[in-house]
């Protein structure tokens, strides 16, 4: 803890993150859909194929998670966090160059490398590690940064793609992610016993009561191999999949306004639409934030409502900017579901003991549902020629998810008993 006269150091930690999420993780992620147009005009591509660009970056995730999952368990976080920002910025740089559509594939991978470390495991791990109160709060805050960024630099990206161009713009955004390497580097401690604390919400005399060398807190939960046993972890597991496969049309907003008649005389009303949707996912991960702990089943579910009738919007909004945006911003609420409430009903569900282990798994689902929407949805696009049947298609897999959330809560409570 604090000893009265300096400021904890988790919150530096969490300053870092913030920083990261605000500027490489959102540049890398959340602004991925406002170069499609520009990129599939140069290239001669259409903007299905473009879009598996989402597929290949989750899938490269994926396949990272469990090795980036061991070393941040085992290594300095710093390395781990800063290596993250090191690989996006390269990332960005190569697709700079980028003059075929192999190239562009190879870009995603490397940036889903960097973004499954900032996005799914440094913040829920550090940020457990280092407060035993007030986590759920603080991960919202780290993780509406990403909403924050995402409505900053979707607009930025914008007029800068419309200025100088998309390659120029890509390079703008690796000099942008490079510059939060010092924060990466001198504002994260692996753990509190790193810098001769505890974690926050713990006191010293229950830090007695702690394994003999770990300085940490005595953590309580469900063994990760019993964890993965259990019904309710292949029902996170499938609520994780769901969720993510019903997020990828976030990436195709710009591209679906280009569509539209309105584009013509509004012509960044694409990258303006996914900077809205980023508002609505900074708004919703805070809310989610401050009220998940307490209610995650029933804020989660009527989160996903929030998007079912932001999809419906969309859908039938085609002729008024303003119900356009509307519907993106609801719609965006919905995005902030995965990173704020999957950690926190994970861990409501199977407790601290090997949270890292379990989550690390968890995310692979979230991984693999991006992967799978991007090849089927982008693929629907192409054969169809349009977006209806992937807004449909969206709508129902919503509706699953939030019966599986309450299937969750259902068998948490009973296990719990």
């Amino acid at each position: 803890m604090a000893d009265g006269k300096k400021t904890f150091f988790g919150y530096f930690v969490v300053a870092a993150l913030v920083l990261t999420s605000f500027i490489p993780l959102s540049l890398g992620l959340s602004c991925a859909g406002i170069f499609y147009p520009a990129v599939s005009l140069d290239l001669g591509i259409g903007t299905g194929l473009l879009g598996y660009y989402t597929s290949i970056l989750w899938l490269a995730a994926m396949v990272t998670l469990p090795v980036m999952g061991r070393l941040l368990e085992q290594r300095d976080a710093r390395l781990c966090v800063g290596g993250a920002v090191v690989v996006i910025a390269v990332a960005f740089v190569w697709l700079s160059f980028t003059q075929s559509l192999w190239q562009f594939y190879v870009g995603a991978a490397a940036m889903g490398v960097g973004v499954g470390m900032l996005l799914f495991l440094a913040p829920s791990t550090l940020i457990n590690r280092w407060f035993a109160k007030r986590a759920g709060v603080l991960l919202g805050v780290v993780m509406a940064f990403t909403g924050v960024g995402g409505v900053v630099w979707s607009s930025v990206g914008g007029v800068l793609i419309q200025s100088i161009g998309w390659s120029a713009t890509y390079l703008s955004f690796a000099v942008l992610s490079i510059i939060t390497l010092p924060a990466a580097l001198f504002m994260v401690a692996s753990r509190p016993v790193d810098k001769g604390l505890v974690p926050f919400g713990v006191s010293e005399s229950a830090a007695t009561q702690t394994e003999e060398g770990s300085g940490q807190a005595l953590l309580t939960g469900v063994p990760a191999a019993k964890a993965f046993k259990m019904p309710v972890f292949f029902l996170i597991l499938a609520m994780c999949f769901m969720l993510n496969f019903g997020m990828y049309v976030y990436f195709m907003i710009p591209s679906y306004m280009n569509t539209l008649e309105l584009s013509v005389a509004m012509p960044l009303l694409g990258a303006t639409a996914s900077s809205v949707a980023m508002a609505g996912q900074t708004v919703s991960k805070l809310a989610l934030g401050v009220v998940g702990d307490a209610r995650p089943y029933v804020s989660t579910v009527a989160t996903i409502g929030l998007g079912i009738v932001g999809i419906v919007l969309l859908f039938i909004g085609g002729g008024s900017a303003m119900l356009l945006y509307v519907a993106v911003f609801v719609y965006g609420c919905f995005y902030g579901i995965t990173n704020v409430m999957t950690p926190i009903i994970t861990r409501r569900a199977f407790g601290d003991a090997e949270y890292p282990v379990i989550y690390s798994r968890v995310s692979m689902a979230a991984s693999i549902g991006s992967v799978v929407s991007g090849f089927i949805w982008g693929a629907s696009i192409e054969a169809t020629g349009g977006y209806a049947l992937m807004f449909i298609g969206v709508i129902v897999v919503m509706a699953l998810t939030a019966v599986a959330v309450l299937a969750i809560g259902r068998l948490s409570r009973k296990e719990q008993r």
